[in-house]
């Protein structure tokens, strides 16, 4: 938020300075075309989202021949004597473009963070652990049954990242919802990278995924997958844990603590001391 208000801020500086120029400088006479061509250059960057597919080289170049065109075509000069005129509208019209590109990136970005956090993920998303571990379970008896390969994935989420990647667009959000807002996020990702038999739940504050025919030796590419496709869309470093059926465990239980414990050692100490403290 800081950022947008600030991004805000230098726009209408520039406006208002850009609109008494030739109060400040006399020998400049900036001509009727560039004071409307500009803000509406300013405008198209801001309110139409598919200019920010478009690369910013791309947008600077185009509008200088129409702002030229245009020119002309009113009678204005735009050679010889009218030259340094016309190469300063030309660097208002570039300034201007790259804030309101700049301001723009930064409202698509605070979009997508507000909806992530109210709308949460769409379409298909993980269910909570406790309503996902019966499918987990018997997935693991098909697998013991049958003999075949199954891997369960545990990933979590590097906690140093969570600040870094939420800075630049809800910094005074509290920090219950930047947590949710990247496990939103996470959970999203996770959703588009995995296939839909893939079996994926959310337990605690990091995810299961359960992957049927998956054995070790298609893991490494598979993480890097996911992590890399993480770190792009949501900006944050995955904790990750695997226990392969049957190299490393044969029931679920054996599988989940393993692939936890190798996500996040410290977690099971946590946990472990918490229930020896009920118990006591």
């Amino acid at each position: 938020m800081k950022r947008m208000r600030f991004l805000v801020a230098i726009l209408i500086i520039w406006l208002f300075f850009f609109y008494n120029i030739e109060r400040l400088s006399k020998p400049i006479n900036i001509n009727r075309v560039a004071y409307i061509f500009v803000p509406i250059v300013a405008v198209l960057a801001i309110v139409v989202p598919r200019l920010r597919q478009v690369p910013l080289g791309v947008l600077l170049v185009v509008p200088v021949p129409i702002f030229l065109v245009l020119k002309a075509w009113l009678g204005y000069p735009i050679w010889g004597m009218a030259i340094p005129l016309t190469v300063t509208e030309i660097c208002v019209i570039a300034l201007t473009t790259v804030l309101a590109r700049r301001l723009s990136n930064g409202l698509s970005e605070f979009e997508s963070a507000i909806a992530n956090i109210t709308i949460g993920q769409a379409g298909k998303s993980p269910e909570p652990f406790s309503t996902g571990q019966g499918e987990m379970y018997r997935e693991v008896r098909r697998a013991r049954r049958h003999q075949r390969p199954l891997t369960l994935v545990a990933i979590g989420v590097e906690e140093e990242s969570v600040q870094v990647a939420l800075d630049r667009m809800v910094q005074e959000v509290q920090q219950a919802m930047m947590k949710q807002y990247v496990l939103s996020g996470v959970a999203r990702t996770l959703c588009d990278e995995l296939e839909d038999y893939n079996i994926i739940a959310q337990r605690n504050d990091h995810f299961l995924a359960l992957l049927p025919e998956v054995a070790q030796e298609k893991l490494a590419d598979l993480i890097e997958q996911l992590r890399k496709a993480v770190s792009e869309q949501v900006g944050v470093a995955l904790q990750i844990g695997t226990a392969s059926f049957p190299e490393d465990a044969v029931t679920f239980e054996s599988l989940v603590e393993k692939a936890v414990e190798e996500m996040d050692p410290a977690y099971l100490v946590v946990t472990n001391m918490h229930h020896s403290s009920v118990l006591g």
